[in-house]
């Protein structure tokens, strides 16, 4: 699956009135809900530990070394920065109490649903601001303040959200006093941000904003009348509607226009949809338009290496239409194939990123852990349907090269787990682990030396499953996901010990089960912290009844619980609130709540205070 590019906006603008006049219908190009839900939207190891080498403090807990990604929470080991209540939180970490010593809005008027993720780079830090603002559909009037009580054909109110995102570049360098420097508003929605080398690659996707006309149970046109009145708002419509534009501020200067140049557009060979893909480059120092590259097609998950950021994009082929019969029902024969595009992107240096190459594999991906670049190879584990009608699963890890403008596969191995789904997979170096799971866990081994022909090297099958997996060094493997019985009933959240050092012969020599519980680092990396200074091995841990921070002893081939962080009697009364992240500063071990920070003593893990974030 190739690209071709656009040399000017008229043929942007041809190509799509073409291929939406093909497809458009009474609900306009919309193919499901008319409501826009946010997607909801890791010696030779590729991984990277929590925290930095030699260094008093925990960092966010990432899937490649060199490579920095947004969290709700980071640390320079004096300040802690996190958001909550639509604000940004500056916090002094001195003294092992935390104490709040700034606080900054994100909120901005239209826009409500706000949160954010962040990334620190020297005394500044840059907030990705998601959130989301109401807009009525077009034509649709307000007749919420009418006195008639008669229904008539006059339309009535009605809107769907849209997803709003900015960017924020707010200076620390007096931590008392954070100012927003800048500001970046972008049409579109935040999918996900890496940074290298202090170079913040953001990855938006944007959908058009056309006027469309739709039923509205009032609306007294037929689907065909509404056919034909959408048909000639695409025939009216011009290249600011299809493209996303910006918004930028810096000082007392602004301007604004579109975000995607034409001439940094691409279009996949095989109709990808209106969405529009969009990589910026952002300097933390100063913010600028981000120099755009382009791709029309949507954005799902994004990974990066050092060098390259690939977007991947679950894909099913052509929707249904709404208004064809299979619409109002179940379609007819076996579900439809599910491929997954991936497009890469060229992020080496602090220039703006250059597109590179696509390709598709068959079947679906897990999210960013399911792909890694070693040597200029991607690595890639799917999971997808087999047979004649498609009932069952299979999974298989494949191995793609750029050949041109191409990602060509040039190697694979299938039947990981038939009749089973990926629940994790990560990459050291030339060794892949793959866990899949349906009533027993099989932790496969695969052997990656020879991307032409990566083999399995081993398996293991044991009750249960990983969904995280984490390497320590020294043939070791640590497992986060959940106990289970013989027939796949899930008892209580696990953390596994596995000595890998063997990879024909995997064993898993310790574990620790909390009936009952299930633990955030399952499906979020980023709750996950090993301290290797100490073996302390710290997750979220949850019930029906109450939440904490369960902190484990790792050492050797054991694995012994040092104690449970429980909610501060400081604290607000609040029996359902979880822990969400756990970061570590010199000999105090921080938890962040979901309306507060709390210090406990590393070593005997005594309370020292707690800070109320709502």
């Amino acid at each position: 699956m190739g690209l071709s590019s656009f040399d000017a906006c008229d043929e942007v603008l041809d190509h799509l009135k073409s291929e939406a006049l093909d497809r458009v219908g009474p609900w306009g190009l919309r193919q499901g809900s008319l409501l826009v839900e946010p997607l909801q939207g890791t010696a030779e190891s590729d991984a990277a530990p929590s925290e930095a080498a030699g260094s008093a403090h925990s960092t966010t807990n990432v899937q490649e070394i060199g490579v920095d990604e947004p969290d709700v929470v980071k640390t320079d080991g004096e300040l802690i920065v996190t958001t909550a209540a639509g604000s940004l939180r500056v916090i002094d970490a001195g003294g092992g109490s935390p104490r709040e010593i700034a606080r900054l809005p994100l909120a901005e008027d239209g826009v409500s649903h706000v949160d954010a993720e962040l990334l620190l780079s020297g005394d500044h830090v840059v907030v990705l601001v998601r959130g989301t603002s109401m807009v009525p559909y077009a034509g649709v009037e307000d007749t919420a303040n009418s006195s008639s009580s008669v229904a008539s054909d006059a339309p009535v109110a009605a809107a769907w959200w849209q997803p709003a995102m900015s960017v924020l570049l707010v200076d620390l360098s007096d931590p008392r006093r954070p100012e927003v420097e800048s500001s970046l508003k972008v049409d579109g929605e935040y999918v996900d941000a890496r940074m290298t080398d202090d170079t913040v690659r953001l990855v938006v996707r944007s959908e058009p904003d056309l006027p469309f006309e739709y039923p509205d149970g009032i609306n007294r046109h037929d689907l065909d009348e509404l056919t034909e009145m959408n048909r000639e708002v695409i025939q009216d419509s011009t290249i600011e509607d299809w493209l996303p534009s910006y918004h930028l501020t810096t000082n007392d200067d602004e301007s604004s226009g579109q975000l995607v140049g034409c001439e940094d557009l691409s279009r996949p060979d095989d109709f990808a949809g209106f969405s529009t893909l969009s990589v910026l480059t952002l300097d933390p120092a100063g913010l600028s338009d981000g120099d755009a590259v382009g791709v029309l097609t949507d954005a799902n998950t994004v990974y990066a290496s050092t060098d390259r950021l690939y977007v991947a994009t679950n894909r099913w082929g052509e929707p249904v239409p709404l208004d064809t019969p299979d619409a109002a029902g179940v379609a007819p024969g076996p579900p439809p194939d599910q491929t997954t595009g991936i497009h890469a992107f060229d992020i080496s240096g602090d220039d703006a990123a250059g597109y590179l190459a696509s390709g598709e594999v068959k079947g679906r991906i897990i999210g960013p852990y399911a792909m890694s670049e070693h040597d200029d190879i991607l690595r890639v584990a799917t999971t997808q349907r087999v047979g004649p009608d498609r009932e069952t699963t299979e999974s298989s890890l494949i191995t793609l090269e750029q050949r041109g403008d191409e990602l060509v596969q040039i190697g694979a191995v299938g039947g990981l787990g038939r009749s089973e789904e990926i629940y994790a997979v990560r990459y050291f170096g030339t060794t892949g682990y793959v866990v899949t799971f349906r009533q027993v866990d099989p932790l496969y081994v695969l052997d990656l030396s020879d991307p032409t022909a990566p083999t399995v090297s081993g398996e293991l099958k044991i009750t249960g499953y990983s969904a995280y997996l984490h390497h320590l060094g020294d043939g070791r493997l640590i497992g986060v996901g959940q106990e289970a019985t013989t027939e796949g009933r899930r008892i209580g959240a696990q953390v596994s010990l596995f000595d890998v050092s063997d990879p024909a012969v995997p064993t898993k020599i310790d574990g620790h089960v909390v009936p009952d519980a299930w633990t955030q680092a399952e499906w979020d990396p980023h709750a996950f912290l090993y301290w290797a200074d100490t073996g302390a091995l710290v997750v979220p841990m949850h019930n029906n009844d109450a939440g904490g921070a369960l902190v484990l002893d790792v050492g050797g081939d054991s694995i012994t619980e040092h104690g449970v962080i429980t909610r501060s009697e400081n604290a607000p009364q609040a029996p359902y609130a979880m822990v969400s992240r756990s970061l570590v500063i010199g000999d105090t071990l921080y938890t962040r709540w979901e309306d507060g920070l709390q210090a406990n003593d590393l070593d005997g893990l005594g309370e020292r205070g707690w800070l109320d974030l709502r």
